[in-house]
């Protein structure tokens, strides 16, 4: 079962639709759980939803620990949308802070790097964008994997582990390709 840690975000719903359509058992939870209640599910995988938060102004307690330990090496795949992709960054020592504008509504996105993530997705995308924060400086042992013209990392990964971030939402109709993404996603526990 992959578990959606729901961050306040108005598409949690939308990623909870997206995976049980590529037939995986999916429960959304709430971020004010215990730590020890989300092992006890035995989880395959964990997304971070987005939010309306600031890594700045929400400790998010039960998201902090989930990556810490998925980092020291509780193995399974992590992605983060969104906030939790800043989360992601934010808590492994990258640089999260406000872009040159709020974004929200479409956006182009270019990949840089295919992946695992943008397997089989090339060039530039147009996504769904929806945030004040974003990465500016990636955590030590990530790469970047998208950029657009305001935002330098788009999209991450950990060059040794399964651990992803997305600033835009593939969950969203709107976002090109979003599905393959996540399909891509979830080819990590088929």
């Amino acid at each position: 079962m992959i578990i959606i840690i729901d961050n306040g975000s108005q598409y949690t719903h939308l990623i909870k639709r997206t995976i049980r359509e590529l037939d995986i058992k999916v429960e959304i939870i709430s971020n004010t759980i215990s730590f020890k209640e989300i092992k006890e599910k035995n989880p395959c995988a964990i997304i971070l939803s987005g939010g309306p938060s600031s890594v700045f102004k929400d400790e998010n307690s039960l998201g902090s620990r989930i990556i810490k330990e998925v980092y020291k090496g509780w193995n399974i795949p992590l992605l983060g949308i969104c906030y939790g992709h800043q989360l992601i960054a934010h808590v492994l020592g990258g640089k999260v802070g406000k872009g040159p504008s709020a974004e929200y509504g479409l956006g182009k996105v270019f990949i840089d790097e295919e992946d695992l993530l943008f397997k089989g997705i090339k060039g530039e995308l147009q996504v769904w964008t929806s945030h004040f924060d974003e990465v500016k400086g990636l955590p030590e042992g990530f790469v970047s994997l998208a950029h657009s013209e305001k935002c330098p990392v788009e999209a991450m990964k950990h060059k040794e582990k399964n651990i992803f971030g997305v600033q835009f939402h593939p969950e969203v109709w709107h976002t090109e390709h979003g599905e393959e993404m996540y399909k891509n996603f979830v080819s990590l526990v088929k």
